[in-house]
């Protein structure tokens, strides 16, 4: 199959710089999938699970959190605020973040303050359901 470049990357780290065979990324509308050739395109990128296919046919899967997916002729450049694999997502960790994201969000403050809460909760949802979706992929 062919494959494309593809980077993954946040503010903090490159999650993944390498060849890939395909790719899904949420956007606006549902899941767009890329492939070697694709037309290029630049796209928003909404929290989700985004996924990715190596070329030895291996699936992998992350979290990622708002962002721009640019697309060229041999290169695929996924920019979000954060990415994180399954095994990086600490459960308890993001129920708390949650729960803490909920109490903000019931509190009056500021829309600013309630916004980025309501991001916060949005993130810490999303890296739960990635990280069970993963283990329920594991366990088939």
């Amino acid at each position: 199959m062919k494959t494309f470049e593809l980077q993954i990357l946040t503010p903090e780290r490159p999650f993944y710089e390498g060849p890939c065979v395909s790719l899904t990324v949420p956007i606006s509308d549902g899941m767009l999938g890329i492939m070697a050739g694709h037309i290029p395109l630049t796209a928003a990128v909404l929290t989700g699970e985004a996924g990715f296919t190596l070329p030895d046919g291996t699936r992998r899967s992350c979290a990622v959190t708002r962002g721009l997916l640019d697309v060229s002729a041999e290169n695929v450049r996924l920019i979000c605020e954060s990415a994180m694999a399954p095994d990086e997502i600490d459960e308890e960790a993001e129920r708390r973040q949650a729960e803490a994201a909920q109490l903000a969000m019931r509190e009056k403050q500021a829309r600013r303050d309630y916004v980025q809460a309501q991001l916060m909760f949005a993130r810490a949802m999303n890296n739960l359901k990635v990280k069970q979706h993963n283990a329920e992929q594991l366990n088939k």
